[in-house]
Parts: C-alpha cells; structure tokens; sequence
C-alpha cells in the first residue's frame, strides 16, 4: 500500500530486509541501525512506525506517529508482555499521533490507556483485489473454510465443535483449515474426543493464490475469533465470492457490515445454528454474496493512503 504514497513529500524509501530464520538478529540489528542513520541523515518530515520497536524510539528528534493494530496483548496476554504494554503506555504519551485500523480498536485504545481522543485517527485497511486462483487439486466434498493461525482468541475450538455437534454438517461438508501450524497434538485429541472423524478435517498451506482458490471454492468461510483489530480474511472471502459467516463481537459487525452472518462466538449451539441455517440455503448465501461484495466498495489500500496523507497534511 505504500506505493500510493509514493508522490507524497512525506514518502521516503527506506531498505527493508525480511526478518526470518537464522539471520532473524543480525538482520533486526541491520534494519535498526540503517534505519537510525537513515533518518538523521534525510531528515524526513516524520516517522510513521507500524511496530513498536522500543531500541529506535526516541533516538530520532522527529515527529512520530504509530499504528496501533489490535489490543490482543492487552486483552489476552497481558502477563507475558507486561513490559512492552508498560512502554507503549509512557510511548502515547509521547507521540505526535496515533492511527488504529477501526473504530473498535481505537475505543480500545482509549478504554485500556490514558490518551487524548485528539491524538487517534482511524484509517481502516483493505485487502488485495486479485481475484486470481492457482488451482489446488483435492477430492474433498463442499467444504467449509477456515483460514489462519488456531491461537485460543482465534476460537478455532468452538467452531470445529459447532462443526462436529451437526450430523447433517458431518454428512454433507467437509472442514478446511487454512494456513496457521499443522494441526497440534492437542487438537488432535480434541478432535478424538468430539468424535470428529480425521476424514472430515483437511489442513493445507499456501500462497496468496492458493487461497484465493479456497475462498472460491468454500461453501462458507467462518470467522469465528473472539476478537480482532480489523479482520483482512472478512474482505477476502468476500472478493472470491464465498459467504461469510462470522462472530458478532469486536470489530466484525463494523467491518463485515451487512455482508456476513452473524453469531455469537461463545455459544457453540449459535455457531452451529448460523452454519445450518445459511449453508442449507441458496438464497441466503447468494444475498451474503451480493450484500458481501457491495460491502467492498467502502475498502481500498488507495483510499487507506489517502485518508492517512491527509493526517499527515493536517498533523503537521
């Protein structure tokens, strides 16, 4: 998305190396340090920071701005980064401005820390457009699709419960997951012990076009998370088409709109109820359809862009 802001007096390109494997350290430490130099020495306009990096704040006598993306530390992990929400607590307090992707994230931000409202602008996300698909072969029946990590805010338990409670769901679909780890020792002992046949569940990894074929192909996409910053998989689902089914809390009735059904992501018989009740319908799932890709419209990276240049036009 940062090619839109490619004419902006505010862009500057800037090296970027992937962090991954063995040269995770060396490669942090290279970005760091080029990053610094960087800065002091094409002195641009300002810093927008999309992590909270606290080795390169304040080195830099620069105006800054941070994206803030979820509050899924705060809410579900606050013991294990007790020390990094202490930092972004004294580092709000400091920056010239922050961004959230949503509505929900930034009632969030202010519910769970001290900040002037005047500091926080939302400027939502969007997805990739493509509606190219890289065929992958399979013999599996209509299928329901689950795509992403399987975390326990991911609520991947309930649904798959939802999923297995259902004989005519048994009969009639089958349950993708995709993405995220292989499924673990635990989850296969959940799946014994819900008496899901090992049949029923498939799990396959890939790119961005291999989803795309998935997405396509589903009979419906369940998103059944406890919580979320924006949900990207919601608008995704929603451009190959396939229906979407997802939790009514968080930011998903804000971002899905009228383009999805809802349910209640703690009730397992409200789970298992959207999913009968929309996927043995046709006119249901040809109206998540048209409603889901109507709901597109509001989304773009090019508006995304925009909408954050004219933060910056009027910040500083």
């Amino acid at each position: 998305k940062n090619n839109y802001l490619k004419n902006s007096k505010y862009a500057h390109k800037f090296l970027y190396l992937k962090k991954t494997g063995l040269l995770h350290k060396f490669i942090q430490k290279f970005n760091r340090s080029y990053f610094v130099k960087y800065s002091k020495t094409q002195k641009p306009d300002l810093v927008h920071y999309t992590y909270f990096n606290e080795k390169i704040f304040y080195q830099l006598k620069i105006p800054m701005v941070i994206t803030e993306y979820d509050l899924i530390k705060e809410k579900f992990y606050r013991d294990e980064y007790r020390e990094q929400i202490d930092f972004k607590r004294k580092l709000f307090n400091d920056l010239d401005h922050i961004f959230c992707i949503s509505h929900n994230t930034k009632k969030d931000l202010l519910e769970f820390y001290d900040i002037n409202e005047k500091k926080v602008s939302v400027t939502h996300l969007a997805y990739n457009e493509t509606k190219k698909y890289h065929e992958k072969s399979s013999n599996l029946k209509p299928f329901i699709l689950f795509v992403g990590r399987r975390n326990n805010y991911k609520n991947f338990i309930n649904a798959i419960k939802a999923y297995a409670s259902s004989e005519k769901l048994l009969r009639d679909f089958d349950f993708v997951c995709f993405g995220g780890e292989k499924f673990s020792f635990n989850e296969k002992k959940i799946f014994r012990e819900i008496n899901l046949p090992i049949s029923k569940i498939h799990f396959f990894q890939g790119n961005e076009y291999e989803l795309n074929f998935f997405y396509k192909k589903a009979e419906a996409f369940i998103f059944p998370s406890f919580y979320e910053g924006f949900g990207i998989p919601l608008l995704e689902a929603m451009n190959m088409g396939c229906p979407v089914l997802c939790s009514n809390t968080s930011c998903f009735t804000e971002i899905a709109g009228s383009g999805a059904a809802f349910f209640d992501p703690s009730d397992i018989s409200s789970i298992k109820h959207c999913l009968e009740k929309t996927l043995y319908d046709d006119n249901k799932k040809l109206d998540l359809k048209n409603k889901g890709n109507i709901n597109l419209s509001k989304y773009s990276w090019k508006k995304c862009a925009f909408e954050t240049e004219a933060i910056y036009n009027k910040l500083f």
